[in-house]
Formats: C-alpha cells, structure tokens, sequence
C-alpha cells in the first residue's frame, strides 16, 4: 500500500519569520555600528582639541600670554591664500605654527576639508591682552553638553566659552560672535 509520504521543506511561514529575525538583527547590528563609529569620530575630535589645549597652555606659560589669533575658524573647504576663505585656514596655521614647539598639528587637519561640517575654531583676543581664549569643535553625539561651554552641539575648551555661559543666559550668549566678546556685551 501506499505510504503517507513526508514533506522535507519549509513552510512560506517558517521562511517570514527567518527573514523577519535577520532583517530585526540587521538593524540592530547597523544602528549600533552607526553609534559607535559616530563615538569614535567625536572621540577622536575631543582628544585632539584636548591636545591642543595643552599645547595653548604651555605656549601660555612661556609667553604670559594665549596665542594671539582672531578668528582661526576651520570653516573652508580648502587651504589656500589669505585670501581665500578670510584667511581663516592662515590663522589655523599661525595656530599650528605658535604651538609646534609643544605639539606637531598640521591646520589643515582643523578644517572642513578633513572634518566635514566638523571643524575647529579658534580665537583670542587683545581687548584683554590675550589673557582668554576659545577653542571648540563641533561634534555628532552628545559629548559637548557638560563641558562648561556654551554650545551643546560642540565641544569647548579655554576660559573664554564659560566665562560667556556663566555671565550671561539665553540666547545668543554665546562667545563666538563678535570676535570672542559674548553676546550679552562685554
């Protein structure tokens, strides 16, 4: 007689729910690589402007004074002549230039050119006889938000940027505009 015969296969709802799972795992995997090389990209930006600092603070301790740059802003998206972008990508590499004894930095590494929308800036000035400065870069995540500067969306280092937060509130406190003299009106 005929025997009941066996199928060796898989059912169309045994085959959803495998893609399901790998499709549920994928995302998982993907959203967490994004978050982690956003972590390392912005990592990486902090520890450099940290090194920087450093290096403005030594440079501080054997001239009494911050490196006198107005507006070392690495918004361009080349390095060229001073006139080319204001001259901003010329006063990263006054920048570099004022604190190579203390530390090798290459001003083109604080522009766009190399951080896309993530770049540094920096900025002293003699109102005070270059006793403050200010220093940020942008970041990705959230690692700008306590660190005592004004803006959430970058990472701040020097006396200038909480000088600002705390003086004044609001908005547009911030100490970038107007030649590193905080909005509020100093």
């Amino acid at each position: 007689m005929w025997a009941a015969r066996k199928n060796s296969g898989f059912t169309i709802v045994e085959l959803l729910i495998v893609v399901v799972v790998i499709g549920i795992l994928a995302a998982i995997v993907i959203v967490a690589y994004n978050g982690i090389t956003v972590s390392a990209r912005d990592s990486a930006r902090v520890s450099t402007i940290k090194q920087i600092q450093k290096a403005i603070e030594l440079y501080y301790v054997d001239n009494g004074t911050y490196p006198q740059i107005l507006d070392g802003r690495g918004n361009e998206s080349t390095c060229g002549s001073q006139t080319e972008n204001w001259g901003h990508c010329d006063r990263n590499k006054l920048l570099a230039d004022a604190i190579t004894p203390y530390m090798t930095l290459d001003p083109a590494s604080l522009s766009n050119a190399t951080q896309g929308d993530y770049w540094y800036w920096y900025t002293s000035q003699d109102s005070d006889n270059y006793q403050t400065y200010g220093m940020m870069v942008y970041v990705e995540g959230d690692v700008g938000q306590d660190d005592n500067g004004y803006y959430a969306n970058a990472y701040e280092v020097g006396p200038k940027p909480a000088y600002c937060k705390n003086k004044y509130t609001g908005t547009n406190a911030n100490w970038t505009a107007y030649h590193s003299q905080c909005v509020g009106g100093n």
